[in-house]
């Protein structure tokens, strides 16, 4: 009865290895599952369309702008350069070894410039702010050449990805996938289902919106294009946040201590029929 009894431990505990086993393996097939990119991009028929905009300039962005004449003669164009030394607010950046005196946009969505003054910025595109210069402008320097560009065209990356921080573009355009990809991709811990993007407004409010990177038409979101100083957050996926609310060794060790049982269950029993 005690051999009988013994036997049906040892069936159990390899049963329970077993189960526990299986287990594990569906629980990495699915998170298997989630870090796979765009898995409907066979199924879907429609096309699929990056909506890319302009940029609008924003309260707090900080310009580089260029002023030239169509002729030999710059003089009267210098008067309006900062290529060196403190620029407005006192804000210097060196970039590609040269000295860029940036402008940065106030509270109040205007810059500094010099002899003209006060200049509206926000809510502009580049172009339409171009030719908003390129007005003033006309009464000092004929046919005026003007060359805007931003200087902290940064986005903020935090969560699950390998190189959270601020990644700067300098040409100027990024999508979410530049963003993922200048952080070094997503972690395998990272829920690619449902990327949180941030965005403050002009008027200060901040907005919120979910990017799924595992739907191939995340392409046709209208938020897929990023601007500046927008924050993109991967989140951890439930598995990440179960095992960090967990002793990290049970499923190291469960294992181990289930096959342990078993051999002595099976030893104890080995021993019972010799004697």
């Amino acid at each position: 009865m005690y051999t009988t009894s013994s036997f049906k431990l040892v069936q159990l505990a390899v049963a329970a290895a077993l189960l526990f086993m299986l287990a594990s393996c569906g629980v990495a097939k699915r998170n298997y599952r989630e870090m796979i990119y765009f898995q409907n991009a066979k199924q879907v028929n429609t096309p699929v369309r990056l909506q890319l905009k302009p940029t609008v300039i924003q309260k707090y962005d900080q310009l580089m702008i260029q002023v030239y004449a169509q002729s030999i003669n710059q003089e009267q164009a210098a008067l309006f350069n900062m290529t060196s030394g403190m620029g407005q607010n006192g804000v210097v950046n060196v970039q590609q070894g040269n000295t860029l005196a940036g402008y940065i946009v106030d509270y109040e969505g205007n810059i500094d410039f010099p002899i003209i003054g006060k200049v509206k910025a926000m809510g502009y595109t580049k172009s339409e702010f171009i030719d908003t210069l390129k007005n003033h402008l006309k009464a000092y320097i004929k046919d005026p050449i003007v060359v805007v560009r931003y200087l902290n065209y940064n986005i903020t990356v935090l969560g699950e990805v390998n190189s959270p921080g601020l990644k700067s573009f300098p040409n100027e355009k990024a999508t979410v996938l530049d963003a993922i990809s200048a952080a070094g991709d997503i972690r395998d811990a990272g829920l690619r289902k449902s990327i949180l993007l941030i965005r403050t407004m002009p008027d200060g409010t901040i907005q919120q919106h979910e990017i799924d990177l595992t739907n191939i038409e995340c392409y046709n979101s209208p938020y897929f294009q990023l601007q500046p100083n927008d924050v993109l957050y991967v989140p951890s996926n439930k598995i990440r946040l179960r095992n960090a609310n967990q002793d990290p060794t049970i499923y190291r060790d469960l294992p181990l201590a289930l096959s342990f049982l078993s051999y002595l269950l099976l030893l104890n029993n080995v021993f019972r029929f010799i004697n």
